[in-house]
């Protein structure tokens, strides 16, 4: 592509995505929607102003690397590590339901086992970036909520990558290797050791560099977050798990407390005013209408149906379960419904493979667009129900010692 057609798309990008932050937020809405929409209506499926080109998808990959390193940043790794603990059981229900609730509906419709397999674990990825973006647009990302939701997505991402390569595993071979699981899940467990040692007593020894508001601990951030990226990578898992990690480990313990404000401020401008947007616009360029039928149209709404009402229920009683509010496990079980960067390269996948056809394809990414924008729609009624609750003292009431805002 030329590069004046490149800067032409991507000043048509940025003045879309200006126009939509600043309309969307005098009615406190979250950005990330009009963004999703906004690529829905300039992409291939409406207009055709903008298509999909490899820039624009080398942008939206940078997108979200910088959205999940930004948040490791902003995020103490002790409030992680605590939430992680109690995210387990909101996690494993919370993705167990959703393959369930997905298998059964495409075997309902008539789908192969195989592909109806696929469709499950498609719809078992959350989207960590998504609810991340959604969450900071409704200030709600320093909360034990959010904490609950990013660690139980992760749990989930990384739940739903060893059974997706099974699957694969059980197409190409028409069976399961025992050996090949256990290497599969081998690499996990070398990744967090790797990751988790690292930033625990290696990273430690570079604190004097970063005992200023003049240190590089941008640039260092940066090489942290590609290194553990890419060794996500290397090992068939996904790089915004590594990038979440390094920017867990940049944190007030090491790093000077201006010099870490200093590296959150460009981190933030970086991920939500440039890249991350981008990456949001270009969900809406995957949505394709031609080759979905009646039937089609009638599988799109049972499966959205069955997943939103699986994930909320599933993942907000887990949530009620460990004493939070239910105005909180209502916001757990919606935050962990959104669907997008790793559905996608699911459903890709799944295609290229040959465990699903274009137009499961096409009905899986509609799925994806309404699941985002009842996550988007969802978590905005859950930001004004949270404080309401909070005004009406019912959280107080919850805990007197502590705000659950403030507590893991």
């Amino acid at each position: 592509m030329p590069t004046v057609d490149v800067f032409q798309q991507l000043l048509i990008l940025m003045i879309v995505i200006w126009t939509a932050a600043v309309f969307l937020r005098r009615f406190g809405l979250p950005t990330a929607l009009g963004e999703l929409v906004m690529g829905l209506l300039l992409g291939p499926a409406v207009l055709g102003w903008v298509h999909p080109s490899e820039i624009i998808e080398v942008l939206a990959q940078l997108g979200i690397f910088f959205l999940m390193l930004h948040t490791g940043v902003e995020t103490e790794p002790r409030q992680f590590f605590a939430a992680l603990r109690r995210s387990i059981g909101v996690a494993v229900i919370g993705a167990v339901v959703p393959f369930s609730v997905s298998f059964c509906v495409a075997v309902a419709f008539g789908l192969p086992t195989m592909a109806a397999m696929f469709i499950g674990l498609t719809m078992t990825a959350t989207a960590v970036v998504v609810t991340l973006k959604v969450l900071g647009d409704l200030r709600l990302q320093d909360t034990r909520v959010a904490r609950v939701i990013v660690s139980s997505c992760i749990i989930d991402i990384l739940i739903t990558l060893i059974m997706f390569s099974m699957a694969l595993a059980l197409l190409r071979e028409g069976a399961v290797d025992p050996l090949a699981l256990l290497l599969i899940a081998g690499r996990v467990l070398v990744f967090f050791a790797v990751t988790l040692s690292f930033g625990t007593w290696i990273y430690p020894l570079f604190k004097h560099p970063f005992q200023s508001r003049r240190g590089k601990g941008f640039t260092f951030v940066l090489i942290l977050g590609l290194a553990f990226g890419l060794f996500a990578e290397f090992l068939g898992l996904h790089m915004l798990v590594g990038a979440y990690l390094a920017g867990l480990f940049f944190g007030r313990g090491v790093a000077h407390e201006e010099l870490v404000q200093k590296v959150t401020d460009r981190l933030n401008g970086i991920a939500y005013s440039f890249l991350g947007p981008i990456f949001f616009v270009s969900l809406g360029f995957h949505i394709r209408f031609d080759g979905l039928g009646t039937s089609g149209w009638w599988f799109v709404a049972s499966l959205g149906v069955a997943v939103l009402a699986g994930q909320i229920l599933s993942a907000g009683l887990m949530a009620r379960r460990l004493a939070f509010t239910w105005p909180e496990s209502l916001t757990v079980g919606v935050g962990m419904c959104g669907r997008a960067e790793m559905a996608f390269v699911l459903a890709s996948v799944g295609l290229s493979s040959g465990g699903i056809d274009e137009t499961v394809f096409s009905a899986l990414i509609a799925v994806i667009f309404v699941l985002n924008i009842a996550t988007f729609a969802g978590l905005a009624g859950c930001a004004r129900l949270l404080g309401r609750t909070d005004r009406c003292g019912d959280a107080a009431a919850a805990s007197a010692k502590a705000p659950p805002q403030d507590r893991v």
